[in-house]
């Protein structure tokens, strides 16, 4: 098959990491499009307090690509997108306990 390439952790983890801000750049394009990317865009989003929940709904892509690697039986692609959600997961923690203190 020829998916099978594919099948290594760095391919998972490169597309788990990539994925997110890829649809990072998709939400700025449809929402705030007027705004410079990415200096002032992120910069709007951190006054604003709505960076992390951004990048959470940002990192849920990554399940898409979970799934897509379990229904292709793609197992070591599997374990490099739950990788690339724990870097996510860190960035979520990161930025609501230093950027968004307000929020605790």
């Amino acid at each position: 098959m020829k998916l099978e390439k594919f099948d290594t952790f760095w391919y998972g983890l490169l597309a788990g990491l990539l994925f997110p801000a890829f649809l990072f750049t998709i939400y700025w394009l449809f929402s705030n499009h007027q705004i410079a990317f990415p200096i002032r865009f992120v910069r709007y989003l951190v006054v604003g307090q709505m960076l992390s929940g951004v990048i959470k709904m940002c990192g849920l892509g990554d399940l898409l690509l979970f799934y897509f690697g379990l229904n292709k039986k793609l197992d070591k692609f599997s374990k490099g997108i739950i990788a690339s959600v724990l870097f996510y997961v860190l960035l979520v923690a990161y930025v609501s306990y230093f950027h968004e203190p307000e929020l605790i």
